[in-house]
């Protein structure tokens, strides 16, 4: 039997977009495709937001101790959660039951409270942002903190910037989905669970190519579950939605050169 293995938050929400790809993240790394410029500037950007989101967390302190030193950063964070002087702790490190989490922003509350927010570089709550914050919120209850309210912070669309500097209250929009991922509470246990027992298999689990391979963000197994396409071919279009591809498959096209004018597309 396999050992058993540490999930985190990430590892977590890559099991709920799909099984397949939570099996090789962690018994197949090296199948992943290398990061392209375009995976890295998202990823970069969301490095840069998440800095400018605990500006409007004032007073604050930051956990920096790396993902390779788990140890270190757990010590870190329960030593600024006991000094009352701390306001918030950036990237607190929690754990329980197996998983390992790093929460963006955990605010100091009134009666021994907390605040857990998840900082993300888009717009609005995507659907898969519940299970982001829900399995923090979980590690974090676990773990014997008293969660007040559990948030994602996302960029506000109608904020224009001065070319000076950033007003993060304005910058950013909290939102409360504390009922939300109440509602899915148990799911996210028995969600666990399944992942757990799915990880001691021999052999990744069965899972048909969709919309998970590229909704909400490309799988970096992608090559794994799809044959190789030429250069040019329609799948390479970026941010192509899966029911266009669709469309233009039911039309015969596999080119991009061969997509007529009257075909609506973005103009990415």
């Amino acid at each position: 039997m396999k050992r058993k293995p540490f999930l985190s938050k990430s590892k977590f929400v890559a099991g709920v977009l799909c099984l397949k790809r939570l099996y090789w993240q962690v018994h197949q790394p090296d199948f992943a495709a290398e990061t392209d410029g375009q995976t890295q500037f998202i990823m970069d950007q969301g490095k840069a937001v998440g800095v400018e989101a605990q500006k409007a967390f004032p007073g604050g302190v930051l956990v920096d101790a790396d993902h390779q030193h788990a140890r270190k950063a757990l010590e870190d964070t329960a030593r600024h959660m006991a000094n009352p002087q701390v306001p918030a702790v950036y990237e607190a490190a929690l754990q329980h039951d197996g998983v390992l989490v790093r929460v963006d922003i955990l605010e100091r509350q009134p009666r021994n409270c907390w605040r857990l927010v998840e900082v993300k570089a888009s717009t609005q709550v995507k659907d898969h942002n519940r299970y982001d914050v829900a399995i923090q919120r979980h590690v974090a209850s676990g773990a014997g903190l008293k969660i007040a309210s559990a948030c994602l912070m996302h960029l506000n669309s109608d904020y224009i910037y001065d070319g000076k500097r950033y007003e993060p209250d304005k910058l950013f929009v909290l939102a409360d989905l504390t009922a939300k991922i109440n509602s899915i509470a148990g799911e996210v246990v028995d969600r666990l669970a399944a992942q757990r027992r799915m990880l001691q298999q021999d052999e990744p689990p069965e899972v048909e190519p969709g919309d998970q391979c590229t909704d909400p963000f490309p799988c970096e197994f992608f090559n794994q579950c799809h044959e190789p396409v030429p250069a040019w071919h329609i799948s390479e279009l970026p941010r192509l939605t899966q029911r266009k591809l669709e469309a233009l498959r039911a039309l015969g096209i596999e080119m991009i050169q061969d997509i007529p004018d009257s075909f609506e597309l973005s103009s990415t």
